[in-house]
């Protein structure tokens, strides 16, 4: 009896993984097969009203939890303890800041942060399994994180033949963001910094020490992590899936490469000097060009106020900001109420150099208007081929008009 109790003791960390695993990739088809995915978005809409204020019960179930849980271990909660988890909450904004534009999520919605919870608790029950078998931190790390990756990928794939889902690199990118956030609460809070203990040193002499040192593994999880999410969110149509994994690996074996020849002096002046010129370049021709808008543009090059902008789509706001945003050619409706929120008066379209893009608006003419449901007015429509649109942006902006420009960078 004892033998078999021990069995079980031994084997439930196992057990854990596996039906979670499995939890993970049948979840979503559950949803989508029973309609909760709509339930579960009207339910991150409830919300209590209290003295004209109006408290969405999500929030209010989380303060409840925090305040539990910090309560019931206060006595180990240590400044380090405390600053830790401050970044992870900092990180799992920066990925809800990183992704889904368009959907225009508000930051408790349950649907936001599905991946960043569900891949949280996987990197928990992983780290349980391989500390149970005595794998030591840096091999947890690394095996959990490439776990990771290849259930979010085997799950994205099979969703498209059992639930009729589009392949999303940007999900993937999501759930290894996740799992990362919830390595760094296991290391960083749990353990609370274990793995620093002899220092904080991230280079290392030879690229095999890379993987036998726990910090530097997860920092440059981290980073592959983030260029992932980044990259892959502003191209999430299964047309850039491959661009959007082979961008993400180039960069991150160009930083990796950067990061660890700067070990060696020479190639660490090279590398200053570099950035030092970059960065003064760059400042000379934007304050030569702030007041210009778009100086240049061809099939995969935008140049705006002197700044390079590249392949990727652009969103210029009112105030003359800009960021970059989903590769589209057709918009929904959904896209469509997300930059009315953005716009007053005008909204111009660079429908490509070849005027692909610019689709889903209620008319297929070059001029518009549609009633903004975001901000209850008005506004004027404007699809033109990008070069194009670039003069003409140029021209509205100089006869002081508000006017939000959307460019698609390609075709």
């Amino acid at each position: 009896m004892m033998g078999r109790k021990k069995n079980i003791k031994q084997y439930s960390p196992l057990t854990n993984l596996i039906l979670y695993g499995l939890l993970l990739i049948v979840t979503p088809f559950l949803l989508l097969q029973n309609y909760l995915q709509s339930a579960i978005g009207m339910l991150s809409e409830f919300s209590l009203e209290i003295s004209g204020f109006a408290i969405p019960y999500i929030v209010l179930m989380a303060i409840i939890v925090v305040s539990t849980l910090i309560f019931k271990n206060r006595k180990q909660l240590t400044k380090f303890r405390i600053i830790s988890f401050l970044i992870v909450i900092s990180l799992m904004i920066i990925g809800q800041k990183s992704t889904d534009f368009y959907f225009h999520h508000n930051f408790y919605d349950l649907q936001h942060n599905w991946h960043y919870f569900a891949y949280g608790i996987f990197s928990f029950i992983a780290y349980r399994f391989f500390k149970k078998k005595g794998k030591p931190p840096e091999k947890i790390i690394l095996f959990t994180f490439l776990s990771a990756i290849l259930i979010s990928t085997f799950d994205e794939f099979i969703q498209i033949h059992i639930s009729n889902r589009i392949f999303d690199i940007c999900d993937i990118g999501k759930d290894v963001w996740g799992t990362v956030i919830g390595l760094i609460l296991i290391f960083f809070v749990i353990e609370e910094g274990k793995i620093i203990k002899k220092g904080w040193k991230i280079r290392r002499k030879k690229i095999r020490d890379y993987f036998r040192n726990p910090f530097s593994i997860l920092f440059l999880e981290l980073v592959f992590a983030y260029l992932l999410i980044s990259i892959s969110s502003v191209l999430t149509e299964i047309n850039y899936s491959h661009i959007a994994v082979l961008f993400s690996l180039g960069t991150f074996i160009l930083f990796f490469s950067i990061l660890h020849l700067s070990r060696i002096k020479i190639f660490r002046i090279v590398f200053i000097i570099l950035l030092i010129s970059i960065i003064t370049i760059q400042g000379y021709f934007y304050f030569k060009y702030k007041n210009k808008n778009i100086v240049y543009n061809s099939f995969g090059l935008t140049v705006y106020k002197g700044i390079p902008l590249p392949f990727f789509d652009i969103m210029i706001f009112e105030n003359g900001f800009f960021r970059f945003v989903d590769k589209k050619h057709v918009f929904n409706k959904r896209d469509i109420n997300t930059i009315g929120s953005y716009t007053s008066d005008i909204l111009l379209i660079g429908a490509g150099k070849y005027g692909k893009g610019g689709k889903g608006f209620p008319e297929d003419l070059i001029t518009q208007f549609i009633f903004n449901k975001e901000k209850k007015n008005v506004i004027q429509i404007i699809i033109l081929s990008t070069p194009e649109a670039c003069v003409k942006f140029n021209q509205l902006k100089k006869e002081g008009y508000n006017v939000v420009f959307i460019i698609h960078n390609t075709c």
